[in-house]
């Protein structure tokens, strides 16, 4: 596993939040609220509370036995998130409307289960392709679905970042579970909206496609692609071989 985050050209902050967990084969990826008060804080508490549920943290429950992690699980751990930013959120008043994206991803026994909320992605790289596995939770990517506009208007389209689901948002947040085996060679990449928003898919892969470096050194090379594009958001970048777990 690998992972880095940068506060990119533009923010005057980093709202993202990563960490990695590579005995207990969990990832995630966190991503606050851009234009919200503490997105920063939001983010974090995220992580740090996914983490702790799936038994990374000191207060780890269910995953630190090393068993797999159920769908059920994973979706009981990201609304406890919810709940503990929405209550701190009515708590402290420089705190309110604090929200998040999250991605987090458990491997175990050649297995993958993975949830998200917002737009944050992740993505399978495999024989030299790269294939997207989650569905942004945004606006323009519903018009697009329900063939309002097409995938090139979206891009340029200017409500594209609007999210329809986040974490801090809502009482009750459904997130986007999906699994799958995996291959000896599969590599998974998860990203904030600052890598995808910075690359297209296509230069992502190339990157990907170099053999000659370790996973650090392609984390760091994807971010540095991302500012010379123009950096205009924080970029959070993670990568797992679930084959050297």
């Amino acid at each position: 596993m690998a992972a880095g985050t940068d506060i990119g050209l533009i923010r005057i902050r980093n709202e993202d939040a990563v960490r990695i967990f590579p005995q207990q084969g969990i990832v995630i990826l966190s991503d606050g609220m851009g234009g919200h008060r503490a997105g920063d804080v939001a983010s974090s508490m995220a992580v740090e509370v996914i983490a702790s549920q799936l038994g990374c943290g000191p207060r780890g429950s269910h995953a630190g036995n090393g068993l797999p992690v159920s769908p059920q699980t994973l979706a009981e751990t990201l609304l406890n998130a919810n709940t503990a930013i929405l209550n701190v959120a009515r708590e402290q008043a420089d705190c309110s409307g604090m929200g998040a994206t999250v991605v987090v991803v458990c491997f175990h026994d050649q297995h993958y289960i993975a949830a998200h909320i917002g737009d944050s992605r992740l993505y399978r790289f495999a024989e030299g392709r790269l294939e997207q596995l989650t569905v942004d939770h945004t606006l323009a990517e519903r018009y697009m679905r329900q063939g309002f506009i097409t995938r090139q208007q979206a891009t340029r389209w200017n409500g594209k970042n609007i999210l329809v689901k986040a974490l801090g948002t809502d009482e009750t947040v459904t997130p986007d579970i999906n699994q799958g085996p995996v291959s000896s060679d599969d590599l998974f990449l998860l990203c904030s909206d600052g890598l995808t928003e910075a690359m297209a898919d296509a230069e992502i892969e190339n990157l990907l496609q170099q053999d000659d470096i370790g996973l650090q050194c392609k984390v760091e090379r994807l971010i540095a692609a991302a500012n010379n594009n123009g950096g205009p958001d924080n970029i959070s970048v993670i990568l797992a071989r679930p084959s050297r777990l």
